[in-house]
């Protein structure tokens, strides 16, 4: 390779890191190498505009144990080359082959792991602040069409990113074959991994077999294609994440490890494209990866809050559950229940908001002066979501009514029943789901339940034939601005 054309690929990884915002001034980085060609020249440029860039380089090597001497070779190369640059690299050996076992992953998922947690591990010592990988744009291009075949969506289609939380990816503009000459041309023979050449790993296949046929059968370069499609598909998905981010922050009611609940009033009124990124999102913040989960998945996802029923629930990778719950889906891990407590004082008249749930209720006084006028104002304005009770009961016990959910001890006398009960029988009476059970908002007198709200009125607090103070309580779930 001429001088020129080094100093041109140089410069090329230079506009990338400038342009893509890659490194800071002064940072320190932790560089990925194998010995291959790639990442030996990853980690010359890296090194040789070191002084240009103010930056700290921290080479880490792994060795996999899974090709014995040969590993060991390039083990011994990376040494050799980083000393001969003065730089002290870190090496780990992991039994990948064990690690892929007990985990029940791929070797190459195992790996990948495990590189990346072993430079992680660097990064936090060193006090590095990046990690620089070397995928070229041809690597780039075998990513897409690999989640071409496995049936990807826009998403995948902008295959990998040049920056990624702390993971860089300075060499993404470069060809394999301008890599290839640069560390020829520095005069180093780089290892070469036998196991690349080896069509057992998918992505090996697409290199070696599939992107090759293809070219010769449409006579067209389908790595430069696919890049372009990147490119395009890139300034639309952004839009789309921009809107599908919005619209998560607008439905999320509450989020924290493996446990995100979602406003179904938001879900239902966002077109589908957007609602399955909303829950790619809630996915990620429950259980800290995407890894593992596909369309199906989200399909399943997005026929529960279509079609499921209250309470219904289905089991999901990583230990996730979904629960459609009243008003919200809930994502949780499998067998925990949640509770998030709520309560506050019913303010007589008038509404009370719980704005954590989006619910109000609202209180009405009203006076009779016959039992048939209170009798026929109650038959006129009755719904499942306003109740009539007597006010003079509730005042005689000297209680402050709360708008709350379920607490240990509560008890109910169900409407027209003979008997009180826990409220815990009461639901498993009427086959309310234990999902469920803590997310339905209760009008409470201490521990007696006055009327579990969408469903029955204590007994203890009807109106009768006596009644002479009529309290009406109405219940509103709002729908999010």
């Amino acid at each position: 390779m001429q001088i020129k054309e080094m100093v041109m690929l140089k410069q090329l990884v230079l506009e990338t890191i400038k342009n893509k915002e890659l490194i800071n001034y002064g940072e320190g980085i932790v560089v990925g190498i194998s010995g291959g060609y790639d990442s030996v020249c990853l980690l010359h440029i890296l090194y040789s505009i070191s002084n240009e860039l103010g930056i700290k380089i921290y080479p880490v090597h792994v060795n996999h144990m899974l090709r014995g001497d040969e590993a060991l070779r390039d083990e011994n190369f990376v040494k050799s080359f980083c000393s001969s640059l003065g730089l002290e690299v870190y090496i780990k050996h992991i039994d990948i082959a064990k690690k892929a076992k007990t985990e029940k992953i791929s070797l190459e998922e195992a790996g990948r792991n495990a590189r990346y947690e072993v430079f992680s591990l660097v990064a936090g010592e060193r006090g590095a602040s990046k990690i620089a990988v070397a995928h070229s744009r041809n690597d780039q291009a075998e990513t897409i069409l690999m989640r071409i075949c496995r049936g990807t969506g826009l998403e995948g289609l902008r295959g990998m990113e040049y920056k990624r939380d702390n993971i860089i990816r300075p060499l993404l503009d470069a060809d394999r074959s301008q890599i290839e000459e640069y560390v020829n041309g520095i005069g180093v023979e780089a290892v070469t991994d036998s196991s690349n050449l080896h069509t057992d790993y998918f992505r090996n296949r697409i290199r070696i077999d599939v992107i090759p046929a293809i070219n010769i059968a449409s006579g067209s370069d389908i790595t430069e294609n696919l890049l372009r499609l990147s490119k395009i598909v890139v300034a639309e998905d952004d839009y789309l994440r921009y809107n599908s981010e919005l619209y998560y922050q607008k439905s999320v009611l509450s989020e924290r490890k493996m446990y995100t609940e979602l406003d179904l009033n938001v879900l239902d009124e966002i077109h589908q494209s957007v609602r399955l990124r909303v829950l790619r999102i809630a996915i990620e913040k429950t259980c800290g990866t995407l890894n593992g989960w596909g369309y199906i998945h989200l399909d399943k996802l997005n026929n529960l809050i279509e079609n499921g029923r209250t309470g219904a629930q289905i089991d999901l990778p990583h230990g996730v559950a979904a629960v459609k719950s009243y008003g919200s889906l809930i994502l949780k891990e499998q067998g925990k229940e949640h509770q998030e407590q709520f309560e506050k004082k019913l303010i007589i008249p008038g509404e009370t908001e719980i704005q954590r749930f989006g619910l109000i209720v609202k209180t009405e006084i009203y006076k009779f002066e016959t039992n048939k006028s209170c009798r026929q104002f109650i038959n006129n304005n009755e719904k499942v979501n306003t109740k009539f009770i007597d006010l003079e009961k509730v005042t005689a016990m000297g209680e402050n009514l709360q708008i709350r959910n379920r607490r240990d001890g509560d008890i109910f006398k169900p409407l027209k029943s003979n008997g009180t009960k826990k409220l815990k029988e009461y639901f498993i009476d009427n086959k309310i789901p234990r999902q469920v059970r803590s997310t339905i908002p209760l009008i409470a007198l201490n521990k007696d339940i006055v009327w579990v709200i969408g469903n029955k009125i204590s007994d203890n607090y009807k109106v009768t034939d006596n009644t002479k103070m009529v309290l009406k309580i109405t219940f509103i779930q709002k729908k999010k601005n």
